[in-house]
């Protein structure tokens, strides 16, 4: 069985009026479809943007990725920035956690690309770095929504 952890990033189609509970619905989704095909992986949304790392099966992630996450209409210009086959995961605790943008994902990007958050910036020297960053960061509560955008 071959293992894949990718990592895409997205612009928001529209900031919707009522931004939390859309993300509520796409986590409760992500989390219903990812538990039944055991991937795992982090969300995160700030200032338009959104980032999420994947791991898994590579059919299941790649069908995920294929056939739900390019034709979701919430979001344009998807993106993958990091494909690679892995031995284990990073994000096993979590079948989709979620957080809005926090101060070191900010301080992360003004150190290594000067704005507070593009992922279109990750170069092959920050992803690394970056999905280091994402799988040492976690929250109590994985829907914990203080959104400023």
């Amino acid at each position: 069985m071959e293992f894949v952890r990718v990592l895409y990033a997205s612009k928001a189609t529209n900031i919707y009026p009522d931004l939390k509970q859309d993300l509520l619905t796409i986590l409760d989704t992500a989390v219903d479809f990812n538990s039944r095909n055991d991937i795992t992986g982090v969300l995160y949304y700030g200032h338009g943007y959104f980032v999420q790392c994947l791991e898994g099966r590579k059919s299941k992630v790649d069908e995920l990725f294929y056939q739900k996450i390019l034709k979701d209409d919430r979001h344009k210009n998807c993106e993958i920035l990091f494909y690679q086959n892995c031995d284990f995961g990073l994000f096993k605790h979590w079948n989709m956690k979620f957080a809005p943008i926090n101060k070191r994902l900010s301080d992360f990007f003004l150190e290594h690309h000067r704005d507070d958050f593009n992922p279109f910036l990750l170069t092959t020297d920050s992803i690394s770095s970056f999905i280091t960053l994402l799988a040492a960061e976690y929250a109590t509560e994985p829907y914990a929504f203080e959104l400023n955008d």
